[in-house]
């Protein structure tokens, strides 16, 4: 069940907001929550639910134990996350694995094995890092270890957050599940922001996906360098407004419950650096490698070869955790690259440096900003695609046909799928993700807040919440289109 579905919209949320306010206490809300978040769940994937309540069950046992067991806290914690993580690599990697040793049998001329599909469970990636951070937290300090399975429940599974994040740690919601309450500012603000980011979604992000799908999907000799430049542009701003949208709605959702979660995105597109975009972008995965793998691997204390090599296991890692293919991992290997070149650089540069902007720092700006544009769309492009379709539009995007270096070559011409798509509307919808993606809007609302003006920035705001919610419902009743990217991670 997606949020941004007349399902999820007109039927769960308003049933399960009403069943939440009308009950008596705390422990009642809790419980309403958990066995919504195990409906919504299995609403797509019925079968799953039992994996995953088994998983709270384990990851509560081993909990236990790491509170009540100091003398083998190690072995238990090494245990459980391996556990956790076996059960991870059997549903998303076991195919990749099973790939990559019939190639390499298939090279020695051995039969290859039997082919291995198993379906992924939606949001496993996200729930098993949630679990892992659990054990951690408690492993670290002994008195976190939740006592209440329904407690350790409702963190794992809350529907808000369960499919496609924030990643929310231990440590920054335990407190709030056994004691919270909801104001009236906060349940306002909370449905704003899920506004905003379900207006991203259906508005924005759903309007780029149908040019970039019709590109990508459609031969790479049927369309030009122009079309490939509109096709690389439409995936980075769909992924963006997909997945920020996301996020701001998850945030909302779970204000309207008296929660508090983290910030998961920060106008990625306005970094200075690919070292920059990543502190701006997915926060809550950045945050959770530097915690738990950078730093446990050293962190930049042992010597400058070993801070390279953890930060290229980190990128690798999350490469592998975004997908079984090794464009997910090339694509992480290549942020990982370009983070190791700019810190190099930066060490250099930082001694001349000076304390103030010249023409010369504001240009380097600038330079800088392109440049991290264009690293980051070069980038989607291999995230989107197979390795080898990728390296065919890259080239593509540089007016280079793949088929002058192979035996058949193929002249290119403009696709009637995709022309259709590529009108004014795109245009006026590639202007407003331009906008929206840069933080003016904060800064103007920063400047105005003392100001008279406030009042009637204020109102003009609430008008344009409603229009976008009218907009987003219209939209959703003509139009089936509603794909979403992070479904499959």
């Amino acid at each position: 069940m997606l949020f941004s579905s007349i399902t999820f919209l007109v039927f769960f949320l308003p049933a399960v907001l009403i069943f939440y306010y009308t009950l008596p206490n705390l422990a009642y809300k809790n419980c309403v929550l958990f066995l919504a978040s195990l409906f919504f769940y299995a609403w797509g994937e019925p079968k799953f639910v039992f994996l995953m309540f088994a998983s709270i069950v384990f990851n509560y046992n081993m909990g236990l134990f790491l509170g009540n067991d100091t003398a083998h806290k190690k072995k238990i914690l090494a245990f459980a996350i391996l556990a956790n993580i076996v059960v991870l690599l059997v549903f998303k990697y076991l195919g990749f694995t099973c790939k990559i040793i019939d190639a390499f049998l298939s090279a020695v001329h051995i039969q290859p094995l039997t082919a291995i599909n198993l379906v992924m469970p939606i949001g496993i990636s996200f729930y098993t890092f949630q679990e892992i951070s659990y054990l951690v937290d408690v492993y670290r300090k002994p008195e976190l270890a939740q006592k209440n399975l329904l407690h350790l429940g409702l963190y794992t599974a809350f529907f808000p957050q369960l499919i496609a994040g924030p990643i929310v740690r231990y440590h920054d919601i335990n407190e709030q599940i056994s004691a919270r309450t909801v104001t009236v500012p906060q349940f306002s603000l909370g449905l704003e922001r899920f506004i905003i980011g379900l207006s991203k979604k259906v508005l924005l992000a759903n309007n780029f996906a149908v040019v970039c799908d019709s590109a990508f999907e459609a031969d790479f000799f049927s369309y030009g360098a122009a079309t490939a430049w509109i096709a690389a542009f439409a995936y980075a701003m769909q992924i963006y407004y997909d997945f920020s949208g996301y996020s701001d709605m998850a945030i909302g959702l779970a204000k309207l419950f008296g929660f508090d979660l983290l910030e998961n995105f920060n106008y990625p597109y306005a970094a200075s650096s690919i070292t920059d975009f990543w502190k701006r972008w997915h926060i809550s995965l950045t945050n959770f490698f530097r915690d738990y793998v950078y730093i446990p691997l050293g962190g930049n204390r042992k010597g400058k070869l070993r801070t390279v090599l953890n930060r290229f296991i980190v990128f690798f890692t999350t490469g592998l955790w975004h997908g079984a293919a090794f464009n997910f991992i090339l694509w992480g290997l290549g942020h990982g690259i370009l983070m190791t070149i700019e810190r190099a650089f930066a060490k250099k540069s930082h001694a001349k440096e000076a304390s103030r902007k010249t023409v010369a720092t504001v240009i380097l700006s600038v330079l800088g900003r392109m440049y991290t544009l264009f690293a980051v769309l070069m980038l989607w492009v291999l995230f989107r695609n197979g390795t080898g379709a990728s390296i065919k539009l890259i080239l593509k995007l540089f007016g280079i046909n793949y088929s002058r270096f192979t035996s058949h070559f193929q002249p290119y011409y403009y696709d009637e799928l995709i022309s259709p798509h590529i009108g004014a509307s795109f245009y006026l919808f590639a202007c407003l993700g331009i906008l929206f993606a840069f933080p003016w809007w904060k800064k103007f609302s920063l400047s105005c807040k003392n100001s008279c003006l406030w009042t009637s920035i204020t109102v003009v705001k609430y008008f344009a919440l409603i229009l976008l919610l009218v907009l987003c419902y219209a939209n959703l009743a003509g139009n089936s289109y509603n794909p979403f990217i992070y479904f499959r991670f």
